[in-house]
């Protein structure tokens, strides 16, 4: 039983990825639309931190580690993705598309959410959140 509550919410949180990847590519929104998709980029954590929490609960570092990489490789890609679209500022439109839809698919909850800061501070927080008993040995 234990373990299919964590399939059961790494197949959420994978389709919570893909609803908010798809919405995410929305450019023409209302205010209701902004309100929506910001409930479902907050929401789009909520698998993670879960997990987070089940795996504090068990002391299961396996799960802590899991969901610690996905998270430290989403910041990092998406912090990455920012600096070099800066950098390739001048290239041309098809080299900015192209790492705009690179951004869009590594951190998803951003383009989903009015305010992008949201994303990687619900990484950070999920992050973070994986590390207390793993300094204990």
């Amino acid at each position: 039983m234990k373990q299919w509550k964590e399939q059961i919410l790494y197949a959420v949180w994978f389709t919570l990825y893909i609803i908010c990847t798809a919405l995410g590519t929305i450019t023409e929104r209302t205010a209701t639309g902004h309100i929506l998709l910001m409930i479902l980029s907050v929401l789009f954590f909520v698998p993670g931190i879960i997990l987070v929490y089940d795996g504090l609960k068990k002391k299961d570092k396996k799960m802590l580690f899991r969901v610690r990489l996905v998270s430290i490789l989403s910041i990092v890609l998406t912090l990455s993705l920012i600096v070099l679209n800066i950098l390739c500022v001048g290239a041309g439109e098809k080299v900015g598309q192209l790492l705009n839809d690179l951004l869009i698919l590594v951190s998803t909850p951003m383009f989903c959410s009015y305010i992008r800061g949201i994303s990687i501070f619900g990484w950070a927080c999920i992050f973070v959140s994986s590390f207390p008993f793993m300094w204990k040995k």
